[in-house]
C-alpha cells in the first residue's frame, strides 16, 4: 500500500474559528450545516468536472505517434494528461464529500445538480475574485477548448488560499477557504464519531473503485518506439532498438500514488478522524494550501505532484502569451519562468479541436441536437448510477461499479465524445474552420431515478434516428463514419451484445421508486 501524507495542522484561524462555534452554536445546527456544506462541496466538485473534460476532450493526443511526436503533440498529450489527471482528482473529491454525508445518514444528491448553464459560478463562490483573462473580475467558468485563456479560467478555480486565511463557507474567494471551514466544523465540540455511524460504511464508494491514473492521465515524456515490447523484455535483432524507448518507459503519469492522506485515497468515512482525513486529501490535492504556503505537509511524501494550480501554471508558463500575461499571479506558490520550447496557437491548433464556446442543446440545429441530447442524458444517468452505489448490496458493489461507471465513461462517454466532435455544425465557422460539435453537459431530465434509464433510452433513440436522417441526406464519408459510430456508442449503452451477454449499462429501476424523485 501506497504511503500517505500527514494529516495538516489547524492553522491559528482555523482554531481561533472552532473556538467561536463552539461557542456560538450548538449541535443540532452544527450538524444541519454541516450536511448542508458536505453537499455543497458535491456541487462545487460537480460543476468543475464537465469543465475539465471539455477542454480535454478539445485536445488531439494521437495525431502523431511514438517516434514521430513533434513539440506541439508532446505539449498536446501532456497537457492531456495533467487536465484528465485533475478531472479524476475531482471525481475522487466529489467521492469523498458523498462518503462523509452518507456516513452521516444523509444520501448525496448528483442527479440533475451540475450548472444548469455555462459559463457558471460555483456556488458560493464570491462574485468577484482574481482578474480573469478578459480582465473581468467575475468568476464564471466557460466550457471551451484549450488555451491560454481557459487555462487562466482554471487557475480561478484552483487559486490557491494564503496560509491561515479565515475559513469561510458563503462567499468564499478560493475553494480551500470552504473546505478549510468544512474541516473546522468537524473539529467541534459538536460533532461525534457517532455523527459519521449513520450510513453503513460497506455501502459507501468503496477504495477499490478508485484509481489515481488511467490510459488518460499517461503522457509521454518524448518520442517512443511503439513497437517495442515493455521492458524487461527484449525483442531479438530489433533494428531500431536503442534509436527511442519503448512506450513504457517514456511513460508518464500526472498523479501521485501517494498524493492522500487517509490509508488509501478514496476511503470509507466512519470516525471524525476518517472525516479530517478525507478532507484533508481534497486540500492537499488541489483544493487547499500549496504546500509552500506555510508550516503543512507538502501533498505527498514523495513529492511527485504538484497542486491543480502549480499544474495548470505550468502548462500555461509554456505557452506564448505567458511572459507578458496581465493576470495577477500571487506570490506564493512562486510562477515558473517561462518554459521552453514555446507553443503558440497557430503551430498547436491542428492539436485542438474546433469546438463552440458553452454549447447548449437548443443551440445546434435539429438532428444534431438529438445527438448532443444523448450525451447529456449519459452524463446525468451516470449521476444517478452514483447515487445508487449506496443502494447496491456491497458484494455487488464492485460489479456494478464496473459496469455501470466504469463502462459509461470509458467505453460510451469518451467514445461518444471522441465521435461527435468530428461532426462539424451547418452554418458555423470560427477562424475560418468549421466548428466541430461539443458535448453540452446540460441537466436533462431522465425523469424520476426509478424510470431514469427508460429515459436515457429515448434519448438514445432519439440520437439514432437522428443520426440515421442525417446519414440519408449523404455527407462526406467521414462524417458517416462519425454518425454511424453515434448509432453504435448508443447500442452500446442500451442493448444486449450479439453473443447474448449484457453490454447495456445496468438499469437502477429496482433500487428506487417513485418517492425517491
Amino acid at each position: 500500500m501506497a504511503a500517505h501524507a500527514p494529516i495538516t495542522p489547524l492553522t491559528p484561524a482555523e482554531v481561533a474559528l472552532i473556538k467561536k462555534l463552539n461557542t456560538n452554536s450548538d449541535r443540532a445546527t452544527m450538524i444541519a450545516a454541516l450536511k448542508a456544506n458536505l453537499q455543497t462541496a458535491i456541487e462545487i466538485e460537480l460543476a468543475t468536472i464537465p469543465i475539465y473534460l471539455y477542454t480535454y476532450y478539445s485536445l488531439i493526443r494521437d495525431k502523431q505517434l511514438g517516434e514521430g511526436i513533434g513539440a506541439e503533440q508532446q505539449y498536446a498529450n501532456k497537457a492531456g494528461g495533467v487536465i484528465m489527471s485533475v478531472a479524476v482528482e475531482e471525481m475522487l473529491h466529489m467521492s469523498l464529500s458523498s462518503n462523509i454525508l452518507f456516513a452521516m445518514g444523509v444520501a448525496p444528491q448528483l442527479y440533475r445538480n451540475a450548472p444548469k448553464s455555462y459559463p457558471t459560478q460555483l456556488p458560493y463562490h464570491k462574485p468577484t475574485g482574481a482578474a480573469g483573462p478578459d480582465g473581468d473580475r467575475k468568476v464564471l467558468i466557460p466550457l471551451a477548448a484549450f488555451g491560454f485563456e481557459q487555462l487562466w479560467h482554471f487557475l480561478q478555480i484552483e487559486y490557491p488560499e494564503k496560509y491561515d486565511t479565515i475559513p469561510l463557507d458563503r462567499n468564499w474567494t478560493t475553494i480551500g477557504q470552504f473546505y478549510s471551514y468544512i474541516r473546522c466544523q468537524i473539529h467541534t465540540c459538536f460533532i461525534t464519531d457517532a455523527d459519521f455511524q449513520q450510513g453503513a460504511a460497506a455501502s459507501a464508494i468503496q477504495p477499490y473503485n478508485y484509481s489515481p491514473n488511467n490510459v488518460d492521465t499517461l503522457y509521454p515524456r518524448g518520442k517512443f518506439d511503439p513497437w517495442k515490447p515493455a521492458p524487461p523484455a527484449k525483442m531479438p535483432n530489433w533494428t531500431n532498438a536503442d534509436k527511442f524507448p519503448s512506450a513504457a518507459k517514456a511513460a508518464a503519469f500526472a498523479d501521485a500514488a501517494d498524493s492522500h492522506a487517509g490509508p488509501t485515497a478514496l476511503m470509507t468515512i466512519s470516525s471524525k478522524r476518517d472525516a479530517a482525513m478525507a478532507i484533508d486529501t481534497i486540500c492537499d490535492q488541489g483544493e487547499g494550501q500549496a504546500s509552500q504556503l506555510g508550516p503543512s505537509p507538502t501533498d505527498d511524501p514523495s513529492k511527485k505532484e504538484s497542486s491543480h494550480y502549480f499544474k495548470f501554471l505550468t502548462l500555461q508558463a509554456q505557452l506564448a502569451q505567458y511572459p507578458s500575461t496581465h493576470e495577477q499571479l500571487p506570490r506564493i506558490p512562486k510562477p515558473p519562468k517561462p518554459i521552453t520550447p514555446t507553443m503558440n496557437g497557430r503551430a498547436l491548433s491542428p492539436y485542438i479541436v474546433n469546438v463552440p464556446d458553452n454549447p447548449t442543446n437548443a443551440g445546434y440545429p435539429d438532428q444534431y441536437r438529438q445527438i448532443a441530447a444523448f450525451c447529456s442524458a449519459l452524463f446525468q444517468y451516470m449521476l444517478v448510477m452514483t447515487e445508487t452505489i449506496y443502494r447496491v448490496p456491497p458484494v455487488n458493489q464492485k460489479r456494478f461499479f464496473n459496469e455501470g461507471l466504469h463502462r459509461s465513461m470509458i467505453w460510451v462517454l469518451d467514445k461518444y465524445i471522441r465521435t461527435i466532435r468530428q461532426i462539424p455544425v451547418p452554418g458555423q465557422t470560427r477562424n475560418g474552420l468549421p466548428v466541430m460539435m461539443g458535448p453540452t453537459f446540460q441537466n436533462i431530465d431522465l425523469g424520476p431515478r426509478v424510470s431514469s434509464f427508460a429515459g436515457l433510452t429515448k434519448f438514445g433513440n432519439q440520437a439514432i434516428a437522428a443520426a440515421n436522417a442525417l446519414i440519408t441526406t449523404k455527407p462526406p464519408a467521414d462524417v458517416v463514419s462519425a454518425l454511424n459510430s453515434v448509432i453504435s456508442y448508443v447500442g452500446t449503452a442500451l442493448t444486449a451484445a450479439n453473443d447474448g451477454h449484457p453490454m447495456h449499462l445496468p438499469d437502477v429501476s429496482h433500487y428506487w421508486s417513485l418517492a425517491d424523485g
